[in-house]
Order: structure tokens, then sequence, then C-alpha cells
């Protein structure tokens, strides 16, 4: 299992992230227990009738092996203990997301496969969860704000700005044509330097700007 430092909020709520690898990780999608119970009862019965695990769906079909019934069974068992969880289900690729760590680190103990672990250093827990428009940045960094981008089109003088203020804003070559191009742009973003250069860009981007995160240093939390 590899760890890794939270250093913003999961889905604006969540500290703490277990992932877990299963070839049939997607049965648990939207939390449809039932469809995910169905699923484990029939291959359960196949390795009781010693027959291939095999799970057939849509023309395809998912083969198995016995760790990774046992690793299903518990999922099933202990997300259907607890509703204080949101689950992201990408193929066989499972996020479980909660503010629980010490339930997060029972199940990942009881599986077999564990792929990461995410959790915050200690002294940015409270930070996080106080501001969810808040990223952490391990080592120092020369922008106070990222801007996400909405999906309405971008004045042309916003491009013009951003390419004579290279020292006032960090825009990736990709935005950059994008913007140039006035192409969609939803859901990109790009750093400014600090409050006086956010208040200007704003004015470029009134009404196409989803979200604004600060950018806090960790070594300055405590200070």
């Amino acid at each position: 299992m590899i760890r890794y430092e939270t250093t913003k909020l999961f889905y604006d709520k969540y500290l703490y992230k277990l992932g877990v690898d299963n070839p049939l990780g997607f049965i648990f999608r939207n939390k449809n227990f039932s469809h995910a119970r169905t699923v484990i009862d029939d291959l359960q019965f196949k390795l009781e009738e010693k027959e291939n695990l095999r799970y057939n769906f849509n023309m395809r079909h998912v083969d198995v092996v016995q760790e990774d019934l046992h690793d299903l069974k518990i999922l099933l068992s202990e997300l259907e203990s607890t509703s204080n969880n949101m689950l992201r289900c990408e193929q066989r690729k499972i996020g479980i997301f909660s503010n629980d760590d010490t339930w997060l680190k029972h199940v990942s103990k009881k599986l077999n496969c564990i792929s990461d672990f995410y959790e915050p250093a200690d002294n940015t827990a409270d930070l996080l969860l106080k501001n969810k428009n808040i990223i952490i940045k391990n080592t120092p960094f020369a922008y106070e704000f990222k801007v996400t981008l909405g999906g309405n089109s971008i004045d042309y003088n916003f491009y013009n700005w951003a390419k004579s203020n290279a020292d006032k804003i960090r825009v990736s070559p990709g935005l950059m044509r994008r913007l140039a191009e006035k192409g969609y742009v939803s859901g990109k973003y790009l750093y400014l330097r600090d409050e006086k250069v956010l208040t200007l860009a704003m004015l470029f981007l009134s009404g196409n700007i989803s979200r604004v995160d600060r950018i806090v240093i960790k070594q300055d939390v405590d200070k």
C-alpha cells in the first residue's frame, strides 16, 4: 500500500481515502449493495460447486480468484455497516472516502489488495476541514490562488493580459492555446500570484470562474 498526504479535501468533505483494487470493484457503483450481494452470492455458489469464478455481464466476463471474492465480501459487509462515506468506482478501482480514519484502517487490514491510502498531516487536518477551498503545498509556491474556469467563453482581452503578465499568472501552454482560440475551458485552471492579481483577473473572467482555492504552504500553518 502506498501512502499519500491529503492536501485538499476530497469532494469538499473528506480527509481520507482508501484505494482498493479488485476486478469486480465496479459492482459497488452507486452503492447498489443489493446488486453487489447478488453477484457475490453467485460467485460463492460457484466456489462451493468448484466452478470457475466468473462474472458474466454485457456480453463480457470477468474472472476472479478466491482472494478477490474474499475482499468483495468484506467490502460489502463493511460498506453496509456505515453510511458516513462516499464511493467512487472506476472499473476495478474503488475509492472509499471518509472522515473516519480508524474505520478505513480497520477495513484495510482485512483486505488482500489495497492500492493506496490518503491522510492529512496532523497540523493541516483542522485547516482543511474548516475551509473546503484550501490547498496545502509542501514546498514554497509562488502563487496564492488557484482559479478553476467555468464553461463560458472568455474575452480575448484576458488572453492578451495573461500573455503580458507572466510574472503574475501561471497558465499552461495548452490552456493558453485554448484561450487564444476561444476554445472550451470548463474545468481548466490557472494560478494567480496574490489577492490583488485575483481581483484584477476577476474583472476579465467575470461569470466564468467556477472555483477559487487559496494555496497554503504547509510550514506556515502553525505560525
